[in-house]
């Protein structure tokens, strides 16, 4: 007969780890730094960013409706699908793992879970910083390799997870990223970041890493296997500095400290679960209308609501697009109030969008004398009376230059979303100079203008 003891260790084992720690109790933060800002000629290689990304996005919804396919780290589907970009637009934070500690800079993802990093023996690796960052298992003393019967197996997608398992298998995974993915197995280890430590997180130990200019990925999506929900902090906030700032990091701030400080600036609408995906762990909020300058756009509860069919519907708020994409129907309203109003101001001629992978362009008219062309507002209403003005460069801005650096071509920063994803995604660029709050437990997302240098 087994022993009491060995019978517990085996129950310590299944169960997922509890990790507590100062950094729990009283909150901690940490710095977002962007890889390359978003000047004239990188629009190109956004759009295509926002590609790859949207294609995670419709993969990962497939997945929480159950119809994602199993596929394996040498499938077609991989190999034909180009590496996930980390180009312009994406966001890294700094962490540490294992014991002594090694540091990762690591995409900040809000539209997924899993947490990795790079594992020895790494067969495929990106190389940079030099010399890159791989964890050695047998050099800390904190790892621990996770079963594929246990707890957080589980928890990975249908499709991530081993097809056959016995009680001392790993937990291997094939973690898909649309465009890109992660392979390797379920550990536990220590994990530092911002001044806290946590014990016992689950991440994948990345031996073969199928994402560009990336050393691992935190997830910070509402699944199990995410960091917010294994070091149950409840809420998060950041504050992302725009392009026009002097490029310095941006605060991303967790637990307590993650609160509003600018009064009656503050603007909250709920966050929402998306009724016909139960296992989506996107942040959804309910857009309720738009106005571009003083037209209020006849938006009603179906243009950008959540749908009963298909694997799209809804608006979600996410760090890793760059730019905005709104369900065709509404965008086709924005476009055509741009339009029409454009037009009204006279200083612009239409121009091409085509080179930038844009859609609504402009170039300042003959006689302007270099001066700043005024654009429309555009403002978005959401559920609970919340409002946010946006402010003109997160949605406008310059996508060619001459010389001497005046604009000579400028761009609407939003697009349609696709057909195989009818979703709405308020991206990063619409997010910037302001100060952002997911309160997970809560139930609400709220946004106040900031200046995220003193935050």
């Amino acid at each position: 007969m087994a022993s009491t003891a060995a019978i517990l260790a085996l129950i310590l084992l299944l169960l997922p780890p509890i990790a507590l720690a100062a950094g729990d109790l009283n909150g901690f933060r940490a710095t977002l730094t962007r890889i390359h800002q978003l000047s004239p000629g990188k629009h190109s290689e956004a759009v295509r960013r926002d590609g790859h990304r949207l294609a995670f996005l419709s993969y990962a919804a497939t997945a929480a409706a159950g119809k994602a396919t199993t596929t394996g780290t040498n499938s077609s589907s991989v190999n034909v699908q180009a590496q996930l970009e980390n180009g312009a637009g994406a966001y890294n934070m700094n962490i540490s793992l294992g014991t002594p500690p090694l540091d990762f800079p690591v995409i900040v993802d809000t539209g997924s879970n899993l947490i990795w990093a790079q594992c020895a023996p790494c067969t495929r690796c990106f190389p940079r910083p030099t010399p890159a960052p791989v964890l050695q298992p047998a050099r800390s003393s904190t790892f621990s390799r996770l079963p594929c019967n246990g707890s957080f197996c589980q928890y990975l997608p249908t499709s991530s997870r081993p097809r056959t398992c016995n009680a001392t298998a790993a937990c291997a995974y094939n973690y898909t990223y649309g465009s890109g993915y992660t392979a390797g197995y379920l550990a536990t280890e220590t994990l530092h970041v911002g001044g806290a430590s946590f014990p016992g997180v689950a991440f994948g130990c990345s031996t073969e890493n199928g994402v560009d200019n990336s050393s691992g990925i935190v997830g910070l999506g509402r699944g199990p296997l995410s960091l917010v929900s294994q070091l149950a902090v409840g809420r998060f906030s950041y504050c992302l500095r725009s392009d026009m700032a002097d490029g310095g990091a941006s605060p991303i701030l967790f637990g307590s400290l993650a609160k509003l400080t600018e009064g009656s600036v503050v603007q909250s609408t709920p966050l929402l679960k998306n009724p016909y995906l139960q296992r989506s762990t996107h942040y959804y909020v309910n857009l309720t209308g738009i106005a571009v300058d003083s037209t209020e756009l006849p938006v009603t509860g179906s243009t950008f609501g959540f749908t009963q069919t298909g694997l799209g519907g809804g608006t979600i708020v996410d760090s890793g697009t760059t730019l905005t994409y709104l369900a065709k129907d509404g965008y086709a309203m924005v476009k055509q109030a741009f339009q029409s109003q454009m037009a009204n101001l006279n200083q612009t001629t239409p121009a091409s969008g085509a080179p930038y992978d844009l859609d609504l362009c402009y170039k300042p008219s003959a006689g302007g004398g270099g001066k700043a062309v005024r654009v429309p507002r555009l403002a978005l209403r959401f559920a609970g009376g919340a409002k946010y003005n946006v402010p003109v460069q997160n949605y406008f801005a310059g996508v060619e230059a001459d010389s001497q650096g005046r604009v000579t071509v400028a761009c609407l920063l939003v697009l349609p979303a696709t057909d195989d994803l009818p979703i709405s995604i308020i991206g990063n660029l619409m997010q910037m100079d302001m100060h952002l709050l997911y309160d997970i437990d809560g139930g609400m997302f709220s946004f106040a203008p900031a200046d995220c240098a003193k935050l």
